[in-house]
């Protein structure tokens, strides 16, 4: 009884592990310069639902901003009152004498966050790029994929393509994507394992008083 009793206690502590390892938020970075997007268009099957992308703007030329918009409802048209829409991005923002922004409505940088029930397939957005007075609006796909994922997930804040040596810049963006989840997700796995060691022990302790017990007091034999 007391094995069962324990095995069921290692097969609960198994399960909440497995949970506390599902898929977390993973976010691509998107650099645009001059000439556009850089590998605007995403087909990696690590890009899942729930999944996010963050837009930096690198054309440094005097005056050039963009504006990234988000086909949500997958029409291929974008639609200003249905579709997401960043704030104008430039390159750089001034700062004062602590580091912070003069102007908090500037923007270096914007995050689109895929909702978790996103329909798979394609879905397009927009780079529009305004310098001196001349708009160019450039189109991109990104293919989102299936989130199938229950567990060994990727980091929360984790970065991939062109551009992740930057992620600290991230703090200039228009709606950040932060991922906290890491240190309670650690916390939990440290408790379980503890859990479980002291299950083992017990259960190893109960075991030898049985043994000695046994020894102590051998039972008779039956006569014949």
């Amino acid at each position: 009884m007391r094995l069962n009793a324990f095995l069921a206690v290692v097969l609960l502590l198994s399960l909440a592990v497995g949970q506390a390892q599902a898929h977390e938020q993973k976010t691509l970075t998107v650099i645009v310069n001059d000439t556009g997007a850089i590998n605007g268009n995403v087909s990696d099957a690590a890009f899942v639902q729930g999944n996010a992308l963050w837009f930096r703007m690198e054309d440094t030329r005097t005056n050039a901003t963009i504006t990234v918009q988000f086909d949500t409802d997958m029409n291929g048209a974008y639609n200003a009152s249905a579709d997401y829409t960043s704030s104008v991005l430039t390159n750089t923002c001034e700062l004062d004498e602590n580091g912070s922004k003069v102007d908090e409505g500037c923007f270096t940088s914007t995050t689109y966050v895929v909702p978790a029930n996103a329909t798979v397939g394609n879905h397009t957005y927009w780079i529009v790029h305004s310098f001196n007075g001349t708009n160019t609006t450039r189109m991109y796909t990104v293919v989102v994929h299936e989130d199938v994922h229950v567990e060994d997930g990727p980091t929360a804040g984790d970065c991939f393509g062109v551009g992740c040596e930057d992620e600290n810049e991230a703090a200039t963006t228009e709606s950040g994507v932060q991922g906290d989840s890491d240190a309670g997700t650690e916390d939990v796995i440290v408790l379980l394992a503890l859990l479980a060691t002291v299950g083992t022990v017990a259960l190893t302790l109960s075991i030898l008083q049985d043994r000695k017990a046994s020894k102590t007091y051998p039972a008779l034999d039956e006569e014949a």
